[in-house]
């Protein structure tokens, strides 16, 4: 499977705390090596959230005690037999103190992570042109294209997302225990742990395609529940019932709304194409042009006309990138021989050169 690029999951401010604290108690150690000095420096060299985080707990630390002040008197009263064990349990103590301060912060993330996890809610839209890429608090990933909108719904026993526009690729996080659903038009998408992407095109046809592992295929329309024999489907709440329509494995693509006509195995070359706009790119094997000019016009506001009839099945192969229409335009004039002729700012009409 493609991995996922150019996502960085940044620390939590709550995870930059609790390397903090830690970083306190390893000072109270009665020895700290030059081995924990040189790590303490690496991560301190992480950002400046690293260092502010740090920095706040040495303040309090100093509040609470101020240990300056005990190696001043450490070395100048050399008179009194236990200090240096009073010191010394003093530093012990603050590492204590220090130790009890991450338990809290730590079983405060992860209370709240816990919280977060199951719980989700969320509206999430692109524009015409934009594509985004969200990492949900269950650890799954979607990939939203171009003009699209998805509703998150995340509870206790069940992950539901509703694409009510567009197209997403969704890489599941594995959890047997909360089924991942995706409902489109009148129809539902389930899976486990695996990787797919599912389009909402015209007439709510729901186009699926399976890259990794294994999903379920079902309607909404009929009342009668049906169990496939791999993966059981689970009523979500909305008031329809779900009927078994079809499995599909890695490799295998289908459009699909109250039944499933046809199961295609793509190979690796034609599903690497097909999802290339994940990588912002939009890849034809001679494909018409007719369909080519239906699938650019989802990331772009001009009107493409193409005037002459004859063209419709003109094989167009080539990559584009996501937003160059110009460079499409150029592109059919040099190469395939059109007319490319811009009636107004956002209408083009494509013709055969006379």
């Amino acid at each position: 499977m493609n991995k996922i690029k150019n996502i960085v999951t940044l620390p939590s401010i709550e995870s930059i705390e609790a390397e903090a604290a830690s970083w306190i108690t390893v000072l109270g150690r009665e020895k700290v090596t030059k081995a924990d000095m040189s790590e303490l420096k690496l991560w301190l060299k992480q950002s400046e959230r690293h260092r502010n985080a740090f920095n706040e707990l040495t303040d309090l630390w100093d509040n609470l005690t101020i240990l300056k002040e005990l190696d001043d008197i450490a070395e100048s009263v050399s008179t009194l037999p236990d200090l240096h064990s009073i010191f010394w349990q003093r530093r012990s103590f603050l590492a204590i103190a220090a130790s009890i301060f991450i338990c809290f912060i730590i079983s405060g993330s992860l209370y709240w992570q816990h919280l977060t996890e199951f719980n989700q809610q969320a509206q999430l839209i692109t524009a015409v042109g934009e594509q985004r890429t969200v990492i949900l608090s269950d650890g799954s990933t979607v990939q939203i294209n171009t003009n699209s909108q998805l509703e998150i719904d995340f509870s206790r026993d069940k992950r539901i997302i509703r694409l009510l526009k567009g197209e997403a690729y969704f890489t599941v996080a594995k959890n047997k225990q909360r089924p991942f659903y995706v409902y489109a038009g009148g129809g539902l998408v389930q899976a486990i742990g695996t990787a797919f992407n599912v389009r909402l095109k015209l007439f709510d046809e729901i186009e699926v395609t399976v890259e990794e592992g294994l999903v379920a295929l079902a309607t909404l329309v009929k009342k009668v529940p049906i169990t496939s024999s791999n993966i059981e489907l689970i009523s979500s709440s909305a008031p329809e019932t779900e009927t078994f329509l079809a499995e599909l494995s890695a490799g295998q693509s289908t459009t699909f709304s109250h039944t499933v006509e046809k199961i295609e195995l793509i190979q690796t070359p034609a599903l690497n194409r097909k999802l290339a706009w994940r990588q912002g790119v939009l890849a034809y094997a001679n494909e018409p042009l007719l369909k080519v000019i239906a699938d650019i016009s989802r990331y772009t506001n001009i009107t493409i006309e193409i005037a002459d009839p004859s063209l419709r099945t003109l094989p167009i192969a080539g990559y584009f990138r996501v937003g160059e229409v110009e460079a499409l335009f150029d592109s059919l004039e040099i190469t395939f021989g059109l007319e490319v002729k811009r009636i107004s700012k956002n209408y083009v009409r494509l013709s055969t050169k006379s």
